[in-house]
């Protein structure tokens, strides 16, 4: 791959992810073979990569737009709040007998790429089908507290797109 990193680095990077997540990315043997789920795992990085990599590309064609700091630093801030975001629905979903199927679907969440099919990444990631995606998002929106978080967001947004 361009931009320094090599099969033998994605396959490391994919394998650290796995044994430094304290669910193991979610995978259970119930959800198929560890390789099969790794090597979706690895697929998704990938294409992350690619996509990236495309994205940097294009900065760097565009000389008459505004200057990759200004791109990294949008970046950062939906980096940060992906993170706010994903720490309080998981403490929402923190203490119920169904934490850890809506732990790893909030995980999976933050892991799937811009464009494709969400259901389809989501699926991949969880290792269940599509049917079940739609399942957890639905035990998700259930939770007390997520569709206010929900709104929150989405007037946070709102406020911070207005013209100055």
């Amino acid at each position: 791959m361009h931009c320094g990193l090599s099969a033998e680095d994605l396959a490391t990077e994919t394998l650290n992810k796995y044994l430094l997540s304290p669910n193991g990315l979610g995978w259970r043997e119930s959800k198929g073979s560890l390789t099969a789920f790794l090597g979706t795992v690895l697929r998704n990085r990938f294409i992350d990569h690619l996509r990236r990599q495309k994205e940097v590309a294009r900065t760097e064609d565009a000389s008459d737009e505004s200057p990759p700091r200004t791109e990294n630093a949008r970046n950062l801030d939906d980096d940060i709040a992906a993170t706010e975001l994903t720490d309080r629905l998981l403490g929402l979903v923190k203490g119920r007998k169904d934490e850890q199927e809506l732990r790893d679907f909030i995980h999976a969440g933050s892991m799937i790429s811009e464009g494709g099919k969400v259901n389809q990444q989501l699926a991949d990631l969880l290792g269940v089908d599509e049917g079940e995606v739609v399942n957890r998002r639905k035990k998700l929106w259930r939770v007390a507290g997520v569709k206010e978080l929900y709104e929150e967001l989405r007037h946070e947004r709102k406020t911070d797109q207005s013209p100055d």
